[in-house]
C-alpha cells in the first residue's frame, strides 16, 4: 500500500492523470474539491467532493481534484500497491509528435508545435478564475459520504463509520475505517487476517503496540500528519494518548477487511488450556468475562 497527502490553495488544480497499477481511494478531511472522471466506454463524471467524503478511481481512470473552496482543501490517498505508477496529462501530450495529436482532433499541426514542452508534468497548477461549477453539488457512483452515516460500531470507547465493498460496491481492493476513539478509549488488541492496515491520524495523539512474527514488539506515539503500516496478520492495539478524541483515517488492502479481536479470541478457549499458558492464579480465568464477538473499541480499565 502507499499513503498520500495533497494540500490544494485556493483555485489549485490536481492535474489530469491515471495510475497504471494502482486503484486510489481518496478521502477529502477539509474543504471542498470539484472531482471528473473519464473512464472507459466514454463516461464522464463531474461532481463534489466535500469534507468527510470519500471518492474511489479505478485502475487507469483519468481523474482530475479542483479546490472549489474559499481556503485550503487536503486531502488523503491510499493506493493499493506500495509503489503507485503515474502518468499526468501534461507530459503525457507533449510525448506525442504534433502530427499525430493533430490527426487525432482533426486540425493543422501547428497549434500543438506551439504547445509549451515541461520537462516534466505540471502535477499541481491554479485556475486563474474560479470555476463555475463551484456550487455544483451531485451524487456519484464514484463517491461515499462517509461521515454522515450511522457509526457501524459505537461504544463507550469511540465509534468506527465503515466504508468498504459492502456498502460502497465500486471499492476493489481498498477500504477505509474513520476511526475515532474517546479519551481513555482504546482499539482493543486485534489483528486483520487479509489485509495489511495502513492508518494516519487526522487530529489527537495514538499509541500503538505491534507484535510481530519473531517476537518482536514495536511500540509508540503518533501525531497528526503521521501514520504507520501494520502488515497482514499481526496482532497491535491503538489507544488515545491525548486528553481530547483521536480521529484516525484507517486504509485497508482489501474491500472488506476481516478482524479477530483479542476479547474474542481468548474467550474461545477453556480455562484449563489458558490456565496452562500463564503462570497465574488458576482462578483469574475462571473469573474473566467470556465475550462470544470482538469488543472493538472499549473505554479505559478499572
Amino acid at each position: 500500500m502507499a499513503l498520500a497527502t495533497i494540500l490544494l490553495k485556493k483555485r489549485g488544480v490536481r492535474e489530469p492523470h491515471w495510475h497504471p497499477n494502482a486503484n486510489e481511494m481518496t478521502y477529502c478531511i477539509e474543504g471542498k474539491a470539484l472531482i471528473s472522471i473519464f473512464s472507459p466506454g466514454n463516461t464522464h463524471d463531474t461532481f463534489t467532493l466535500s469534507k468527510g467524503e470519500v471518492v474511489y478511481f479505478p485502475k487507469g481512470y483519468i481523474h482530475h481534484i479542483e479546490n472549489i473552496h474559499s481556503g485550503d482543501s487536503r486531502f488523503l490517498l491510499a493506493y493499493d500497491q506500495h509503489l503507485p505508477e503515474d502518468l499526468d496529462l501534461s507530459e503525457s501530450l507533449a510525448s506525442m509528435p504534433a502530427h499525430a495529436l493533430a490527426a487525432t482532433f482533426g486540425t493543422k499541426e501547428e497549434g500543438f508545435q506551439k504547445i509549451k514542452k515541461q520537462a516534466k508534468d505540471t502535477f499541481i497548477s491554479q485556475r486563474k478564475t474560479t470555476s463555475k461549477l463551484a456550487s455544483l453539488s451531485v451524487s456519484n457512483h464514484n463517491k461515499f459520504d462517509l461521515e454522515s452515516i450511522k457509526p457501524q460500531i459505537e461504544t463507550k470507547g469511540g465509534s468506527v463509520r465503515i466504508a468498504n465493498s459492502l456498502n460502497f460496491p465500486q471499492l476493489e481492493e481498498l477500504a477505509l475505517f474513520s476511526l475515532r476513539i474517546a479519551k481513555n478509549g482504546i482499539r482493543e488488541p486485534h489483528w486483520h487476517p487479509n489485509a495489511t492496515e495502513l492508518n494516519y491520524v487526522i487530529a489527537g495523539k495514538a499509541r500503538l503496540t505491534i507484535f510481530s512474527p519473531g517476537g518482536e514488539k514495536d511500540t509508540f506515539t503518533l501525531l497528526p500528519g503521521q501514520g504507520s503500516v501494520i502488515p497482514t496478520g499481526y496482532f497491535h492495539y491503538i489507544e488515545n494518548a491525548s486528553s481530547t478524541a483521536l480521529h484516525m483515517a484507517v486504509y485497508f488492502n482489501h474491500p472488506t477487511p476481516d478482524d479477530i479481536g483479542l476479547s474474542g479470541a481468548l474467550s474461545a478457549f477453556s480455562n484449563e488450556v489458558l490456565d496452562s499458558l500463564f503462570s497465574t492464579d488458576p482462578a483469574f480465568f475462571a473469573k474473566l468475562p467470556k465475550f462470544q464477538e470482538d469488543r472493538m473499541i472499549v473505554s479505559g480499565g478499572g
